[in-house]
């Protein structure tokens, strides 16, 4: 009988060795990623959709660094702030027929009067609005492959705000990040401290396709009542955000 267990144990033990390999070759994801993307999520990117995940933590943050400069930018963006409201967004395309992708990119992100077209809707409330009513461009400052802007934003419901965005590009690929200089204020409550909000998005290739992965968070209370509505729209701000960017891009699949 113990025989028969360690023999069923054993075999049990070579399948799986065998199993996983097979799996992480049929994933359309990089190497780098964790594991513990759901096969729901990997067939949502594969059909070309944009995945969000609510990740929450930047522990659970599954791009694992070394696979770009620019990804590992956008990692140590979130990490250096220590977001506890964090999402994680990722977007592919085939290189293909996507080769100005870099370019495109640069253009859309340096725009910042775009800023003024991106609607919210709040699915919950059936109700949409100007994501951010107040956009001002503030400062510029250009170099080769790189540009720095100082914005002057209020965010729907929130206080108006001085935010800095930097934009970098070159044979890595695209690199793009925000974050808020002056706090953001609910009424007379500081909701989110300066430096607390941030975005970090790039552009890699690999493999023959091109990725644009994202990560956007927030450290700021987790008040345990209202925990669940502040992630919902923060999650449905994330997602208007992301998708409008993408339909800005002229993307073949």
């Amino acid at each position: 009988m113990k025989k028969r267990l360690l023999s069923a144990a054993f075999s049990a033990i070579i399948a799986l060795q065998f199993a996983a390999p097979n799996f992480a070759q049929g994933s359309p994801l990089p190497p780098s990623f964790a594991s513990e993307w759901k096969r729901d999520e990997l067939k949502k990117l594969e059909s070309g959709k944009i995945v969000i995940r609510n990740i929450k933590k930047c522990k659970n943050i599954s791009l694992k660094k070394g696979i770009n400069p620019y990804a590992d930018k956008t990692i140590d963006h979130a990490q250096n702030m220590n977001a506890n409201y964090l999402a994680e967004i990722i977007y592919k395309m085939p290189k293909a027929s996507n080769k100005s992708v870099i370019e495109q990119a640069v253009k859309v992100f340096e725009d910042i009067n775009l800023y003024k077209e991106i609607i919210y809707t709040d699915e919950k409330k059936g109700s949409s609005r100007n994501l951010f009513p107040l956009v001002e461009e503030r400062f510029r400052n250009d170099k080769e492959g790189w540009i720095k802007i100082g914005s002057h934003l209020r965010m729907d419901m929130l206080s108006a705000y001085d935010s800095e965005l930097e934009i970098e590009w070159g044979a890595p690929g695209f690199f793009f990040k925000q974050q808020n200089v002056t706090p953001l204020m609910w009424k007379s409550f500081k909701a989110v401290k300066e430096g607390n909000m941030i975005a970090g998005i790039c552009c890699f290739e690999w493999d023959g396709d091109y990725y644009v992965y994202a990560l956007g968070g927030v450290r700021a209370p987790r008040i345990p009542f209202v925990i669940a509505e502040i992630e919902r729209q923060f999650i449905g701000r994330i997602e208007d955000f992301t998708v409008f960017y993408i339909n800005k891009f002229e993307i073949h699949q």
